[in-house]
């Protein structure tokens, strides 16, 4: 009875193969893209609205070229 060799597969391309697979699917693949929350942005207003301040509230801080901060 003879033998024969059965034949080798060559397993070098099969990187090959699955990269370009992979390559494939990506490209073709469709993603979903939600556009995000909705929301309601409030309309711009035209005049700044009044706030009665005191003086003794109200606080000068200056910074000179040294980053020395000066408060009045």
């Amino acid at each position: 009875m003879s033998r024969k060799e059965s034949p080798e597969i060559n397993a070098g391309s099969m990187a090959d193969i699955a990269f370009l697979l992979l390559i494939f699917f990506l490209v073709t693949t469709t993603m979903n893209v939600d556009a995000g929350i909705s929301r309601k942005i409030p309309q711009k207003q035209e005049i700044p609205p009044k706030f009665d301040i005191n003086e003794r509230n109200i606080l000068e801080v200056n910074i000179n070229k040294n980053n020395d901060l000066f408060v009045d």
